[in-house]
């Protein structure tokens, strides 16, 4: 029923909604998620945008930065992270592949994970490959390689990538993926998710390890995490990351007390995801400066 419905959605999207202006696009939107999930909608103001959120649509509306299409492929960006911070940051890569017939299960390790460059959320695990139903992996990805991730939300850097299949090594299951927020090349708060596959909830924290009054879509968790040991090196990473955007969020892992890149997300959430309290949407677009 899930992929039925994102099937609808993605059909609604790509061939009604197209005709939409962006700006009626991105309230539109905007309204549907908000209303999905149970949160008070307010029309965006793209005009003089001050929201996190109105300011992440404002980002959309401008013209392709060729920059941001590399560091949104999953294939492309492991080259950026290699000459920009190192090897030892990437998870191991066992392929790549245009199709998912090109696939040799043989040559694969026990577990791993695969994974579109071109979208989120387009990705299986095999925690034990005697068990992986591949027929269905095979039919999922040759849908999923199908789809274009720009006309989900209007996110231009995804509309000219490639689509291929990107195997990497499966770290442990359910580690933490500390997701920061950076502002000109300086990480301000990093998101944590909790028990994603159970009851999903998050906690953010400043630089300084305290905790936030605020969380994003989700409710707030009440569980005590404490400061990894590595938090001034990842800091370190997001802020080279981050240096010349005027927003993203880098995402980490730690695995074996090494740290690993996951991710360099422009748009976190479609720019749709709403704040819990809502006020703070406001107090964090301060932080988010779009330069000309």
């Amino acid at each position: 029923m899930k992929h039925f419905l994102f099937q609808c959605w993605y059909f609604t999207c790509r061939y009604v909604l197209v005709f939409l202006p962006d700006k009626l696009f991105f309230q539109f939107t905007s309204w549907v998620t908000h209303v999905r999930l149970g949160f008070k909608f307010s029309f965006l103001n793209l005009a003089n945008p001050q929201t996190f959120n109105e300011k992440l649509n404002y980002f959309k509306s401008l013209p392709l930065n060729e920059k941001h299409t590399m560091l949104a492929d999953k294939v492309l960006v492991r080259d950026y992270i290699n000459k920009t911070i190192g090897e030892e940051y990437l998870v191991p890569a066992l392929g790549v592949y245009s199709t998912a017939e090109e696939i040799n299960w043989d040559e694969l390790p026990a577990s791993f994970i695969l994974k579109t460059n071109h979208g989120s959320g387009w990705n299986l695990i095999c925690r034990d490959k005697l068990t992986f139903d591949k027929e269905r992996a095979i039919k999922l990805f040759k849908r999923w390689l199908k789809y274009n991730a720009y006309y989900l939300s209007r996110e231009k850097q995804y509309k000219n990538i490639k689509p291929l299949i990107l195997c990497e090594q499966l770290l442990e299951y359910e580690i933490y993926d500390f997701k920061f927020f950076c502002f000109k090349g300086k990480p301000i708060f990093v998101q944590i998710d909790i028990d994603r596959f159970s009851n999903h909830k998050r906690i953010f924290f400043d630089m300084q390890w305290q905790k936030l009054p605020f969380s994003i879509r989700y409710e707030i968790s009440d569980k005590t995490i404490d400061a990894p040991d590595q938090l001034e090196e990842m800091i370190a990473v997001a802020t080279k990351l981050s240096s010349d955007l005027d927003f993203c969020r880098v995402d980490l892992y730690i695995h074996h007390n090494q740290v690993y890149f996951g991710e360099i997300t422009l748009i976190p959430g479609g720019g749709n995801e709403p704040f819990n309290p809502q006020e703070f949407d406001k107090e964090i677009g301060k932080y988010f400066k779009i330069g000309k």
